[in-house]
């Protein structure tokens, strides 16, 4: 089972990756070729559907690799214990946002079936569903980070800092 969850790590981190270089290649060609004066009409669309879902898995991946930007400087300051436990408090209250955004996701995804992307026959249902599938994901890694905060004395999870993923 870990080795399984290792490589589909592996994917969703080639996946992010690779949309957030296309986002950042489609913008500018897009800008490119407006200046030139032959706008790509359709780039800006795709741009935003692989920015949706490259949020989400990105956010996974920082999640997962303990990356996330966090002020603590209060939290340093109470003991060990009280650290813990509040920081298991928050995590669970993470995962009650994320089963809100699946809950309330999927409806969203439903009702966007028929709107389409403004210069593409795409439904728009496709980037809505970045949110509750990006939720489903980022649940997973929640629920396996609650446990080893559980397991660990101080309450945390993964070694400090992330590393360089893209």
């Amino acid at each position: 089972m870990k080795k399984a969850y290792y490589y589909f790590s592996k994917v969703e981190e080639f996946l992010a990756c690779l949309m957030l270089m296309s986002v950042v290649t489609l913008v500018f060609a897009s800008a490119l070729f407006r200046t030139a004066g032959h706008p790509l009409n359709w780039a800006s669309d795709v741009a935003q559907l692989l920015f949706a879902w490259s949020i989400f898995f990105g956010v996974d991946l920082s999640m997962r690799e303990k990356s996330l930007i966090k002020v603590d400087m209060l939290l340093q300051k109470l003991p060990v214990k009280t650290r813990k436990y509040l920081q298991i408090l928050w995590q669970i209250v993470i995962i009650v946002f994320l089963i809100s955004l699946i809950v309330y996701g999927i409806p969203l995804c439903i009702n966007s079936i028929d709107r389409k992307f403004s210069n593409m026959n795409l439904s728009y249902s496709w980037a809505t569903a970045s949110v509750p599938v990006g939720s489903i994901l980022l649940t997973i890694t929640s629920v396996m980070n609650l446990v080893k905060m559980f397991r660990s004395e101080d309450g945390t999870y993964a070694e400090e800092g992330g590393k360089d993923l893209c």
